[in-house]
């Protein structure tokens, strides 16, 4: 054979031997995908339809007064043996947080099996009364009304109005966190300690004024200088009881005098 036709059966082979490395690489590339594939669907199905990441555990953290665990848990709508990745935490956090007693909550996952839900319960600060009776916090928020069963031993604020939203003006806001704190004010002294808060009421032209719990009284206090107000009660206090202790009501709207109507034997 001629040298020639020696290299032209090199090249052939050389050039068979090339497109058989080349057809290899794709046979191994397509046989790489499909294990991977595979292996994908495999994941797939362990994940999201076998029984690894089903919930078995609901754990439910928090500060409970007019809420449970348990009633948490219902809210939450999420049920033992749902998948934990099929479920949407942000729907799970939105159920949450529309319920009433419900201030704020976080929902995460724990694999392999748990879903972990903490809340923050509405802390009532009084109850205002106005067309219904609603709970509202010290800031000023109207959590929900109040139902049958459900605790009335807090301060009632009245005097206060709702709008067609049924929800309180900025102005009213204002007026309940002065009314609260016109009450904490007046528990925190001796005469207020003895007699407790029963309701605070606000009116456009005689201001705020006090009905006590024990041995009920009206206790006007005005619209402005309410701390100094209240405190000279307790000033004036002994002098007060020294003339009887069936008060019907005082007027202490005025700086530095107290005038009080006491009952007749």
């Amino acid at each position: 054979m001629s040298v020639f036709l020696q290299r032209q059966t090199v090249r052939r082979r050389r050039r068979w031997g090339f497109k058989l490395r080349q057809v290899e690489r794709v046979l191994l590339s397509v046989l790489i995908v499909i294990v991977g594939l595979f292996a994908l669907y495999g994941l797939y199905r362990m994940i999201f339809l076998g029984g690894t990441f089903q919930v078995k555990n609901i754990v439910v953290e928090g500060r409970f007064v007019n809420l449970s665990a348990e009633g948490v848990e219902q809210i939450a709508g999420v049920h033992r043996g749902d998948n934990l990745f099929w479920l949407s935490v942000s729907q799970v956090h939105a159920r949450l947080v529309q319920a009433p007693w419900i201030k704020d909550a976080v929902v995460r996952r724990r694999l392999p099996d748990t879903l972990w839900v903490y809340v923050e319960e509405h802390d009532p600060a009084a109850i205002v009364a106005a067309s219904e009776l609603y709970y509202v916090d010290a800031q000023g928020t109207l959590i929900k009304r109040v139902e049958a069963g459900e605790s009335k031993d807090y301060v009632l604020l009245t005097g206060l109005n709702l709008d067609e939203q049924g929800r309180l003006s900025g102005e009213d806001v204002a007026r309940v966190r002065e009314m609260l704190a016109v009450a904490d004010r007046f528990k925190m002294g001796s005469f207020g300690t003895k007699h407790e808060v029963a309701e605070v009421n606000y009116d456009t032209v005689r201001g705020y004024s006090l009905i006590t719990r024990r041995e009920p009284m009206q206790i006007l206090i005005g619209l402005s200088e309410l701390p100094q107000r209240i405190d000279q009660i307790d000033t004036l206090s002994r002098a007060i009881v020294s003339k009887g202790d069936r008060i019907q009501y005082m007027l202490a709207n005025e700086n530095g005098r107290i005038v009080v109507r006491y009952r007749q034997s």
